[in-house]
């Protein structure tokens, strides 16, 4: 049997499976309307928002592409905040787009702190956008993105935030916290198949995109999907039977309650990074608090061996990107895990390490369990 550890796609709850085989039904019936609703409902719900959500037939990227694509044009000025691999392609997107982009770079592994941001929005008034990252799947960092918006001035540019990989699996709410703009997937803390872009928009945000009119795109143009939505339809030909798996998902997270799931993902990260500190092994990230709850990145000077061994074994992880390729590996931990999942790949990570060579110890359920029994929050970043 094989176990998947990545941090994108996921193992598929069985109902979120079986409900992606259901019969196809007309993209422009009743029946489609009723279930875009749905879905329209529940993910305002789980945004704690009242504006409307954009379902887009993409990826992550591709939803990251639609905020660049309809809210910057050449010429704009770009503030753009990269602590990853992930923060770096975002800021590729408006540079491409000829956008000016004034970077605002912090070492891999480390958060982004308020600060920098609002001393670069100072520096740079005439700011059109500001790029960040919830989470950077690349490091395993989780970015505070509410005081980080809190902090900036009230005259500022637009905040767009990459919530690919923390939509689902930790608080992101827009409106709270004063975001613009908000862009997921389905294939991470959603629990789906890849193929489903999230936009969230602000009233700000929808304003500035009427203002600038629409975009070059037209496959991606938000002000078309806004349109459709509307009246309960899209645009073009929606992936149907991944709207049936993302309506299961969302209604497994609102039967669980959104507080307690977060909970108990940020409760299985920090028992988990427990567990191997204790076998010895370094992470990446040091500060606590600024651990994803979602993927978790284990520093070793033997990554690529570690994560082959671990694929011998059946466990499937992920390696480093970029400058990190070879130095780490990526555990993901978006699904419904506990404590023999625990016990599964902390054990199967000690077994691949020991035939590698590494030095670690055998106390490592001990640190994770005292964890496990600790009462962890679900977090607000």
């Amino acid at each position: 049997m094989k176990y998947l550890f990545t941090p994108g796609p996921v193992p598929l709850p069985h109902e979120v499976a079986s409900s992606g085989a259901r019969p196809m039904i007309g993209h422009r019936s009743e029946e489609f309307s009723a279930l875009l609703l749905r879905l329209q409902n529940r993910l305002r719900d789980l945004l704690k928002s009242s504006g409307p959500v954009v379902l887009l037939p993409s990826s992550g990227t591709g939803a990251l592409q639609s905020l660049v694509e309809n809210l910057l044009r050449p010429g704009d000025v770009v503030i753009s905040v990269s602590c990853g691999q992930f923060g770096f392609r975002f800021r590729e997107m408006a540079s491409r787009m000829d956008c000016q982009i004034v970077p605002v770079d912090v070492p891999w592994g480390g958060a982004v702190a308020p600060e920098a941001v609002v001393e670069a929005v100072k520096a740079h008034p005439e700011a059109r956008a500001i790029l960040l990252t919830h989470n950077e799947t690349s490091t395993g960092v989780i970015n505070p993105i509410h005081a980080i918006a809190s902090a900036l001035p009230k005259e500022r540019p637009l905040l767009l935030v990459d919530v690919v990989s923390s939509l689902g699996v930790t608080p992101c709410l827009p409106e709270a916290w004063g975001v613009d703009a908000l862009a997921g997937a389905s294939q991470k803390g959603l629990l789906c198949p890849p193929g489903v872009g999230v936009v969230w928009l602000s009233p700000r945000a929808w304003e500035a995109l009427e203002s600038l009119g629409h975009p070059k795109s037209f496959y991606f143009d938000l002000l078309g999907y806004k349109d459709s939505m509307e009246r309960l339809q899209s645009p073009y030909t929606p992936p149907i039977s991944l709207f049936y798996s993302l309506d299961a998902a969302l209604s497994l997270l609102a039967e669980r309650g959104y507080a307690k799931w977060w909970k108990e993902r940020r409760r299985f990260a920090a028992a988990f990074a427990a567990g191997v500190e204790a076998m010895g092994l370094d992470l990446l990230v040091s500060q606590k608090r600024h651990r994803s709850p979602g993927v978790t990145a284990i520093k070793t000077p033997k990554a690529k061996r570690l994560k082959d061994v671990l694929y011998g074994m059946g466990v499937e992880v992920a390696g480093g990107l970029g400058a990190l390729n070879g130095q780490i590996v990526r555990v993901a931990h978006y699904t419904d895990m506990a404590w023999p999942e625990m016990c599964l790949i902390l054990g199967s990570i000690y077994g691949a390490a020991k035939s590698t060579g590494l030095s670690v110890n055998a106390s490592f359920l001990d640190a994770a369990q005292r964890v496990w029994e600790e009462d962890v929050p679900c977090g607000k970043c």
